[in-house]
This record gives structure tokens, C-alpha cells and sequence, in this order.
């Protein structure tokens, strides 16, 4: 009775990187779809390996088999899916394609019907072979299988691979010995010319062969052609000149007698496509890598088998495949790769992760790229800018500079969160640095610089020896406003909001700003003009434009932080509204940032139906909220001419006379060159109005209301009320 036919079955490997392709392709593409996704692997030719003896007293060596390997890398991400290539071409190597499974919950996985998908695979392979495509595409005759979880919190891979093989009942069986293939050829010259042959076909990278070798013919013995050769070359397998005919593949196995996985389904693919064959020589090929060095050992076995027909199989289609582990037993595997990771990489996949979650069902058109890549400047490092920073290191956002000139006080641990009682020791460290060493303490990649430095502000007056000094502080700031997209107004007074309100209106940026009251808090953004160029802005520039934090102030900002009492020279909050109030302005930023028109993006419409026009809907100008019954409102504000920070009288004037026109703002002072101005409003001196009011025409407001209200004739008197 003849020995069945048994084969070496293949071992998977996977490298590191292909588990962060998983990964990714889980994040980015796939999400919660479980529909099958082409991958790619690699098998190759089988060789043994030297080894020595154990013993130190013994120089002598031997030959072990290693395991069969179809090898998957993070090429196979590169080269997976319709119309990319596959995998480069090595000596010795061939690329077969995949599918991967990927379950979204680990009780997915485990009920998982393997049996069924292992029969899909053995239907297509079947198919592949009835259609021709496998003749002319040999690797579609050994696709594998990878079912998978991916517990991205953990990072831990849990996995199973298959290698689908149509098995034959009753079994091929071995009708001679298997043997070496030097001791099959006539002369061992004939074994280079083989590695010739069979690459000048290009037979090892398609995985499969047929070949005859005449040992009669010294100069040319081996002729191999591609399996749609068949005919030419194999023809009805023996011949009257003494050659023999054999079909090859690409052999993994490095077992001395016996083949590798891939036989099966190529038997499978000889019983269909030549059903008169019932007995055939293979070559299984284990010698593709190698060279033509001199001394090299040939390691390729040919086996001659009897191919059982395919009339007589008991079942068409039955498959096996599933990978056992080292024990032989049918178990899925898992890989932990958190502690080979590098923590900070850690780090960042887990926050990209929590925000891909987003694009899975709830927001799939979001643009998380344009918010990471926002650069964020944050003036002011207090309590707003401690849960601003947070807020926008969770949406992604990796750029922050925080701008703050004051230090950690014992008081500030306990309301704002990037501080800790050791910032407060020794006088306390800057806030500035502080806060962006905190950032940096809590997620490594993020890009947080502290510039220490005190804002100019109107009102607050500049000394003649202060001047290079104050001068060099608004260089600074508008080159910090000019670098980056998005300005927060984050301070505890009026006035230091000012100066950053004008350069973020010269520099088409957008600013949030945010304030706090005892139980209220106001949330805005500032308006841009949608034009700005140096010939300067028209007084009706951008009629529609909307209103930033001056605009609805009858008033120019001034000093309002001497002659204070204690609680007034604190900002005096209930503790919970300065979150409230951050995330708000947080979330306004990504919604002004995911609409088409960005910060020009106009406030919603009173009737409403425009919340369509981006993932988040348009966003609003100005949300108002009161803890007191927590009530909060959404208010629209237009720009106003007489701005004090915005309008374009000052944006004019700041880009025509620089620093100069900022001294004068700082010290409510007027020049000569001022009066024409001065005198268009009817104001001869500035009086009690400030300088700022001058120039945009509030003092002459404040002049008209008080003559009308001058003019205003008041009848009666308090004798005309009866008294109750």
C-alpha cells in the first residue's frame, strides 16, 4: 500500500510594523466596517540550517529543518488593494495575496464562523482554478487568511491565520521515495543550469513551474515554462528521448521528505486542469536563492505521487488550513506590543485614538488634520488658559505658546490644572514656562513654548525710559500673532486684551476670546475683515463683518487694575464656570475651523436651516452663560465703526504709525498731527475723553448725546406727586 502524501505546513511570521499598519488601517479606513481587506505576503524557497553540536568537546556540525514561513510585513499594507503593486520581487521569494478579517469586539472574533470562511476561500481557490486565472496566476492558488482583533487601548493583537488548502479524499500517496535532487540529475553542472532556467522563465517569482530535464542534452538539459505551457513543454509527460517531465513550484519546506503546503492546492490545480495525469514527478524547489558560488549544497528533493482524480474525491470542496501553534493545537494567538512601544508613540496613538472614535459613526466628514495642525497662541496662563490648553490638547491641537507675565501663587494649584504646589515654592516659576513644561509633561509630542512677557495696554502709561523696552514687548507680540492661526483672549482685564484685538485684526487671524464674571461667562469670536492690504480699509470696510470683544463698548479701555481692594484685584469666580466657559470656547474654535468659509464664516442665520454647511454647523458669535438657573444664550454682534480695537480708523492708523501710534494709545496723548482729525469730530483737546475715543469718534458721540440730552426740556416737578 502506498505512503500518503503528507505536507509541511506553513508557520506565520509578522513583523512589528505590520501590527501598526493594522492599526492605522483600523483608525483611518476601515473603522467599523468588517468587510474582508486585501493584504499581502511572501513565502520562499526552504533551506536548512548548519548547526553545531552542544558539546564543547565536539567540532562537528548538522543540518536542522526550520519551519515553513509565509512572511507578513508592513509592506503588505503598501502593496495591498486594487491596482497597487505587489510585494518587490526577491530571489527566491514569491508574493501571494490575502485577506484580513478584522472584528470590531473581541466576542466577534471568538464566534467567528472559521469552518465557513475557510469553505468561501476554498471556492474562490476552485474558481480560480476552473477560470484559468490560476494558470495564468499561480499565486491565486495560495491565498491566506488572517482573522483579527485589534485592541487598540491595549495595544494587543489578537489573531489567527489560515492557509486555505482543497484537500484530496482519498489522498494523493507517494509512489516513490523522495530524492535529492543532485541525485536525480546526471551531472551535478546541471544544477546551476537549473537555477538558469528556472529564472530566466521568471518560474520563481510566479511560484509554480513545469519543467523537463533531458540529461542527454549536457549544454542545454532543462526547458521550464510557466503553467500555461503545459503543452509545449510537459506535453503527455514521458518521452522516446529519455527525458522526464515534472512540475515545480517553489518549495518552503526544508523537511528532507517532505513538501510544502503550497503541493496541495497545486495537485488540486492538476487534477482539474489535467485530469488524464495519475502520476506525476514534482520538483519541489528549495534552491531559488542561491547563487552560482562554488561548493553551494542543493537542497531541492523531486517526490513522484500518485494524483488521486478528481472523479474520485468523496467531497469537491473540502478545506483545511487553520494554523496550529507549537503544541499542535488549533488556538488563536495574541501579541502585546505596549511594552515594546515606544511610550511617547504610545502616547499619541492612544489620543489619536479616542479622536478617530469621532469619524467611526458620529462625525465621519470631521477634519482632524486641520485642527491638529492649528497653531494656537494663549494669552494669558491662569485659570482660562490652563483649561483652554487642556481642551485643545485633546482635540489634537500639538502647537501652544502661552503668553503670561506673571508667576505660580499658592493660590493657583488648586483652580488651574498645569500647576502643582512645587511651581509655587521660591517665589514661584514664570506661568509661562510653567504651564508649557506641564504641557509637555503630560503629552511628550506636543509643541509648547512660555514666552514671559507683560502686554502693553491703554491707560497704563509708558515712561520715556520704558519706551525701548514696551517697544520691543509689541514687536514680540505681533510676531507671535502673526505665527500662529488662532489667538485666545485670555486675561483678567480690559485693557490687556486690546492690543491683541488690534494685531489679530491686522492679521486676518482667528481670536477667541473668553471672560468671566462671578456666575456668567461670555464666550466670542472676533470678526475678520475679509480684505486687508497695505493701501489700508475703508470706513465701511466689510459692513457685514462681525463684532469683537470692544465693539459694543461706548467706552475706550483704560486702567482698571489700580486702586483696587483684594477682591478685586482677583479674578473672583464660582469654581466650576472656568471649564464651562474653556471648553466652549474650545469647541467654538473647531466649529469656526470645520466650516468651509473658517473665520469668515458668517454667525447662523434667526430662521435658522443652515447648520448643514459643516460637521458641526455654523458657528456662533458670542455664547453667553449664567450658572444662575444655567441658561446660556447664543447672541450675534455686528462690528462696529467706532471701534476701539477693530475699526479700521485704528487698524489704519496702527499700520501707518506703528509704535507711535501705540505710545499714544498707551498714554492718552495727542500730537499736532492729530487735530485735523481731532477737529472733523468738534473736540479740540482730549478733555475727559481718552485718546482712542478721539480717533474713532466715541467722544464725539458721548459730545452729541450730551447736547441732545442738554436740549431735553423736563416738566413737573416733585410738588406735582402726591405723597403716599
Amino acid at each position: 500500500m502506498s505512503e500518503v502524501l503528507r505536507f509541511e505546513a506553513f508557520s506565520s511570521t509578522v513583523e512589528p510594523e505590520f501590527w501598526s499598519g493594522l492599526a492605522h488601517h483600523k483608525l483611518h479606513s476601515a473603522r467599523l466596517d468588517t468587510a474582508r481587506a486585501q493584504v499581502r505576503g511572501e513565502f520562499g524557497s526552504g533551506r536548512r540550517h548548519t548547526v553545531r553540536s552542544n558539546n564543547p568537546n565536539e567540532s562537528s556540525t548538522q543540518s536542522a529543518a526550520v519551519p515553513a514561513r509565509l512572511r507578513v510585513s508592513q509592506a503588505a499594507w503598501d502593496a495591498a488593494g486594487d491596482g497597487k503593486p505587489e510585494l518587490p520581487h526577491q530571489p527566491g521569494t514569491v508574493s501571494v495575496g490575502g485577506y484580513l478579517h478584522n472584528t470590531n469586539t473581541i466576542e466577534e472574533f471568538k464566534k467567528f464562523d472559521k469552518a465557513e470562511l475557510l469553505r468561501t476561500a476554498g471556492a474562490e481557490i476552485l474558481d480560480a482554478i476552473r477560470s484559468g486565472r490560476a494558470t495564468q496566476t499561480p499565486a491565486q492558488l495560495w491565498p491566506f487568511l488572517l482573522l483579527s482583533f485589534a485592541d487598540l487601548k491595549k495595544y494587543h493583537f489578537y489573531h489567527w491565520f489560515a492557509f486555505p488548502a482543497v484537500t484530496a479524499d482519498p489522498p494523493d500517496t507517494v509512489a516513490d521515495a523522495p530524492v535529492p535532487i543532485s541525485s536525480f540529475v546526471a551531472r551535478q553542472s546541471d544544477l546551476e543550469l537549473l537555477l538558469d532556467a528556472v529564472a530566466g522563465a521568471d518560474a520563481g517569482a510566479q511560484g509554480a513551474f513545469v519543467a523537463r530535464y533531458r540529461p542527454d542534452a549536457p549544454d542545454q538539459p532543462w526547458q521550464v515554462g510557466t503553467l500555461g505551457e503545459w503543452g509545449a513543454v510537459y506535453g503527455s509527460g514521458s518521452a522516446d528521448d529519455g527525458s522526464v517531465a515534472l512540475l515545480g513550484f517553489v518549495d518552503p519546506s526544508s523537511h528532507l521528505t517532505r513538501p510544502g503546503w503550497p503541493l496541495r492546492n497545486l495537485l488540486t490545480w492538476l487534477r482539474h486542469c489535467h485530469p488524464r495525469v495519475e502520476q506525476v514527478k514534482v520538483l519541489c524547489f528549495r534552491d531559488a536563492a542561491l547563487g552560482k558560488a562554488p561548493g553551494q549544497q542543493f537542497e531541492s528533493i523531486v517526490v513522484s505521487i500518485n494524483v488521486t482524480a478528481a472523479a474520485r474525491l468523496t467531497s469537491s470542496c473540502q478545506v483545511s488550513g487553520w494554523e496550529r501553534n507549537d503544541k499542535q493545537k488549533l488556538v488563536p494567538r495574541i501579541v502585546n506590543l505596549s511594552s515594546t512601544m515606544d511610550p511617547v508613540r504610545l502616547a499619541e496613538s492612544a489620543l489619536d485614538l479616542n479622536l478617530q472614535l469621532m469619524r467611526w459613526r458620529l462625525a465621519p466628514s470631521i477634519d482632524l488634520a486641520k485642527i491638529a495642525g492649528t497653531r494656537a497662541l494663549l494669552i494669558g496662563a491662569g485659570t482660562l488658559g490652563a483649561y483652554t490648553a487642556r481642551a485643545l490638547l485633546a482635540w489634537g491641537v500639538r502647537t501652544l505658546t502661552f503668553v503670561d507675565s506673571g508667576r505660580v501663587s499658592f493660590s493657583n494649584p488648586a483652580r488651574q490644572p498645569l500647576y502643582d504646589f512645587s511651581d509655587s515654592l521660591d517665589g514661584g516659576k514664570p506661568k509661562a514656562a510653567a504651564a508649557a513644561s506641564s504641557m509637555r509633561k503630560i503629552f511628550p509630542n506636543v509643541s509648547a513654548q512660555g514666552v514671559q512677557m507683560s502686554i502693553p495696554m491703554p491707560g497704563h502709561s509708558v515712561s520715556a525710559s520704558e519706551i525701548d523696552s514696551t517697544r520691543e514687548a509689541v514687536g514680540r507680540l505681533d510676531s507671535l500673532v502673526a505665527s500662529h492661526d488662532v489667538v485666545f483672549l485670555l486675561t483678567d482685564s480690559r485693557e490687556s486684551r486690546w492690543l491683541p484685538t488690534l494685531l489679530g485684526t491686522l492679521h486676518r487671524k482667528i481670536v477667541i476670546c473668553v471672560a468671566l464674571g462671578f456666575d456668567s461667562f461670555v464666550a466670542m469670536r472676533h470678526g475678520i475683515y475679509a480684505h486687508n492690504d497695505d493701501a489700508g480699509l475703508a470706513a465701511d470696510s466689510d459692513a457685514a463683518r462681525l463684532g469683537c470683544y470692544f465693539c459694543n463698548d461706548v467706552v475706550a479701555p483704560t486702567d482698571s487694575l489700580s486702586d483696587r481692594t483684594l477682591d478685586q484685584q482677583c479674578t473672583v469666580t464660582r469654581p466650576g464656570l472656568a471649564p464651562i466657559a474653556s471648553g466652549t470656547a474650545v469647541e467654538l474654535l473647531t466649529t469656526v475651523l470645520q466650516h468651509p468659509q473658517g473665520g469668515l464664516a458668517p454667525a447662523p442665520a434667526p430662521e435658522g436651516g443652515d447648520d448643514d454647511a459643516s460637521v458641526f454647523g455654523t458657528p456662533e458669535h458670542q455664547i453667553r452663560g449664567y450658572l444662575v438657573g444655567f441658561r446660556q444664550h447664543a447672541i450675534v454682534g455686528q462690528a462696529s465703526k467706532l471701534c476701539t480695537a477693530c475699526s479700521p480708523c485704528v487698524v489704519n492708523a496702527y499700520r501707518q504709525h506703528g509704535f507711535d501710534f501705540l505710545l499714544r494709545a498707551f498714554n492718552n496723548t495727542l500730537v499736532a498731527e492729530d487735530a485735523p482729525h481731532c477737529a472733523a469730530h468738534g473736540v479740540e483737546a482730549p478733555a475727559n475723553y481718552s485718546y482712542l475715543e478721539t480717533l474713532t469718534g466715541l467722544a464725539a458721540l458721548h459730545r452729541q448725546t450730551d447736547s441732545m440730552l442738554e436740549d431735553i426740556e423736563w416738566s413737573g416737578s416733585d410738588d406735582e406727586f402726591e405723597a403716599v
